[in-house]
């Protein structure tokens, strides 16, 4: 789970911090044209260093540490939606 935060993480957020965190990696790509239920990694054209870059990116952005067994929940944007918002929620209340 991600570590607590000083505050919940609403959806808008997690979806502005993706879209703004796979901007640096990816410029090229249009996160609006891509389904929230498909692989990132493979819509993104993403190797494993940019994946790891773009975790590492999202955590800043958010002011949030994602844990290394977390990066693989945050291939999709559901799933970072999920994790992040979700999940993330429960373990501030």
């Amino acid at each position: 789970m991600p570590a607590p935060a000083h505050r919940p993480l609403s959806e808008a957020a997690v979806r502005a911090a993706v879209a703004q965190t796979l901007r640096q990696i990816a410029p090229e790509v249009d996160l609006s044209a891509i389904p929230d239920t498909a692989n990132l990694r493979r819509e993104c054209d993403l190797d494993s260093v940019d994946f790891q870059n773009f975790v590492i990116g999202l955590g800043k952005s958010l002011h949030v540490a994602i844990a290394d067994r977390d990066a693989a929940g945050l291939v999709t944007l559901a799933g970072c939606l999920d994790l992040l918002v979700h999940c993330h929620s429960a373990t501030t209340d």
